[in-house]
Parts: structure tokens; sequence; C-alpha cells
């Protein structure tokens, strides 16, 4: 099971897109639960869209959203990040071949790439242990995280 941490990027709708996608998630048991780092500014729709997504919104930054997290392996969403069904179900085999111990150094989520030219996809996940992160530099963005804890981890494609 993943607790799935990510934040809005300043766009409620991109937020909005990425919650809807983790669904069949939930219902097949990936995800745990759902932390969405507060944004800068107040936004109504954000406050409303994460209470009807069931997400826990984080006021205090990444480590006070990765110590509250339930599950003790963590998806770093970048935002703009999209799962479908078939993404969802790729990223659960894939966990489940690998084993938690296997994931110590944690799992890349990149976009699509041409073939012999996967170091040029961009990151836009990580599954990762909460102990790994927690030993990071405290007060780090989500976007800093994601790229420093993602260095030499194998990478897994996915749709969007």
């Amino acid at each position: 099971m993943l607790s799935v941490i990510t934040h809005s990027g300043g766009q409620s709708v991109q937020l909005s897109g990425f919650l809807s996608d983790l669904v069949p998630g939930a219902v097949q048991g990936l995800i745990r639960d759902v932390l969405v780092l507060e944004p800068d500014v107040d936004d109504p729709q954000f406050i409303a869209l994460c209470e009807d997504a069931g997400a826990c919104r984080v006021d205090g930054g990444l480590d006070v959203a990765v110590r509250q997290a339930r599950s003790d392996l963590i998806l770093l969403a970048a935002p703009g990040l999209r799962l479908d069904a078939f993404a969802l179900d790729r990223l659960g085999r894939n966990l489940a071949e690998l084993g938690a111990g296997a994931v110590s150094k944690g799992l890349a989520l990149t976009g699509p790439t041409l073939p012999g030219l996967g170091f040029l996809a961009s990151r836009r996940g990580l599954v990762v242990s909460r102990r790994r992160l927690l030993e990071l530099p405290a007060g780090s963005s989500l976007e800093a995280t994601l790229a420093r804890a993602s260095r030499g981890a194998p990478r897994l494609a996915i749709a969007g």
C-alpha cells in the first residue's frame, strides 16, 4: 500500500484530474491515503477539492506530510502526473515483483521516451520508503526532493 504526497502546483484543475486518477488504485488497495501540501495562497477551490476527494491537506511542508503518511512506502507525485488505470496496474505489478526491500533506492516514474534515451525522461513521481525521505535534508520542496531521491533509482515509464 502507498501513501501519495503531492501538491497542486497552483492549478486545482491538474490536481482534480490526478486525484480522480487515484480512485481505482484506492479501490484495488494500492493507495492507502493521499496527502496534499497546502498552497501558499488561500484557494477555496483547493480546499473543496481535497475535502470532496478525501485527501488530507497538510500545512507545514513535505517533512510534515512524510511523518503523517499512513504507509511506509510513499509515492511523491509531481504536479501534472497522471496515472490512468493501466499505469496504476503496472505500478502495482512492478512493486509486487520488486518487493518492499528492493524499492529502498526508489522507483522513479517517468514519462514515455524513445528506446535507449530513458535517461532523458522527466521524473514525474517516485515511490520510495519513508526512511529514505526522512534521511534527506529537511525543508526541501517536493520537486527538489523528487530530483534528489530519484538519483540512481530504477525507472518505470508511464503514460502521463
